[in-house]
């Protein structure tokens, strides 16, 4: 995956996460509103909160993914040229 997809992906998942923040905003919004309805509020925000969780752990694990590439990739890099310079020297 080049970078600029996986910035895409990212800008995508934050997006969707920040969709779910408002939409849970609204329903605590609508619940003080309104009591009597809170059970069924209650259970809409619980399924929101969790899909929530979902979506942040998402986010950790790509961004965990993308910091463990980093050091390899240089590292990597830093290898092969140490490699040529000894190997041509």
């Amino acid at each position: 995956m080049d970078s600029n997809s996986a910035g895409s992906s990212l800008d995508s998942l934050i997006s969707s996460f920040n969709a779910r923040i408002s939409n849970l905003q609204e329903l605590v919004i609508a619940r003080n509103m309104y009591p009597a309805s809170s059970i069924a509020d209650l259970s809409a925000v619980d399924a929101t909160v969790s899909a929530m969780e979902l979506q942040v752990q998402a986010i950790k694990d790509r961004l965990r993914e993308e910091i463990e590439a980093i050091p390899k990739t240089k590292a990597h890099s830093h290898f092969n040229c140490f490699y040529i310079t000894f190997y041509f020297f």
